[in-house]
């Protein structure tokens, strides 16, 4: 079915890609995200961040996913953006985009876009300043150490879990059971981070809330989504592979439900976060709840958690872009 593109709406720029170990799940994001703008009538363009060039949705197809093979300069056509699109919509994962470097830079040239502001992506990327930040407002989180080298020695009892401080998607992420796993897991974080955090392995449900405003700007909370990985934790490949079951609504007591999205929306605004999040949580065998890390821009790839949440509230995906579109046009 052709669309009739309507030259009175807003022209939409959809950033995607980057540089980052997360570019090929951006690059997925952003092409669901331009094909419903494009669903929708908007005038839609794309710009891989990584390159800084200015794309149709059809070049995606031969478009390098390995951030490893891209060029090293990186042009940003900054006039010809705030020339010719009213809204940039962020489908980054990742650093420069998830972390509030894209967010700055469109914020010098007076641009609209989607999701949170540079401070709260800057935030909420650093897990070990987000969970300073939400532990100061009451929520509760894991107990953690920075790591900055592998000879770092482990001060939390093992089995331990060692990620990298400022990456998404569970990428560089080990559990390990002892020192000499610790190492190789600490080497494996550090690859991707200039710092390594370290947190107690605890057994329990994986639950995340999905935050999304309303028209007024007021934080909702979407059904809460279970996690069930048929590996051992939610890594990267169990994110994007199919293979992991994702439950939604979860099948959890009403009241432990509520007590989940009611913290979601509280990290949400404690972060400082606009327009939508995603706030993950684990639930130990006692029912105490703790907070993980909250994800500013949420994934939009068809294996995404966002999306699904949205859809179990009767918000099917080109009604939820829309509405995040219209959002930041406000």
């Amino acid at each position: 079915m052709s669309v009739e593109i309507d030259p009175k709406r807003p022209r939409i720029l959809v950033a995607l890609g980057g540089r980052s170990s997360e570019r090929e799940v951006s690059i997925s994001s952003g092409r669901q995200v331009a094909e419903a703008l494009e669903r929708l009538g908007y005038q839609t363009g794309i710009i891989d961040i990584g390159t800084g060039k200015l794309l149709q949705t059809p070049e995606l197809d031969t478009i390098e996913k390995n951030p490893a093979k891209l060029p090293n300069a990186v042009n940003f056509p900054l006039i010809d953006i705030s020339r010719h699109f009213s809204l940039v919509f962020i489908a980054m994962h990742g650093r420069f985009g998830e972390d509030g470097g894209l967010q700055a830079l469109l914020d010098e040239i007076d641009m609209r876009y989607t999701g949170s502001g540079a401070l709260s992506s800057a935030l909420a990327m650093n897990k070990h300043f987000a969970k300073i930040i939400l532990k100061s407002v009451g929520i509760t989180v894991l107990e953690h150490q920075i790591a900055t080298d592998t000879e770092a020695k482990i001060q939390i009892e093992f089995p331990v879990v060692i990620k990298p401080n400022n990456q998404g998607s569970s990428v560089g992420v080990s559990i390990c059971e002892n020192e000499a796993e610790a190492k190789l897991g600490l080497k494996l974080a550090l690859e991707h981070s200039q710092e390594a955090m370290v947190e107690p392995y605890i057994k329990g449900k994986e639950i995340t809330a999905a935050i999304l405003e309303d028209n007024s700007g007021k934080p909702q909370a979407l059904p809460v989504t279970e996690i069930i990985p048929q590996s051992k934790f939610f890594d990267y490949k169990a994110k994007y592979d199919g293979t992991t079951q994702e439950i939604v609504p979860a099948k959890i007591p009403d009241d432990l439900t509520k007590k989940v999205q009611d913290i979601g929306i509280k990290a949400h605004l404690a972060l400082g976060c606009r327009h939508f999040s995603r706030v993950d949580m684990i639930v130990d065998n006692t029912g105490k709840i703790y907070v993980w890390e909250l994800n500013s821009i949420p994934g939009l790839t068809p294996e995404s958690l966002f999306p699904r949440a949205a859809k179990a509230a009767g918000l099917d995906f080109d009604r939820l872009v829309d509405h995040l579109t219209q959002a930041a046009l406000k």
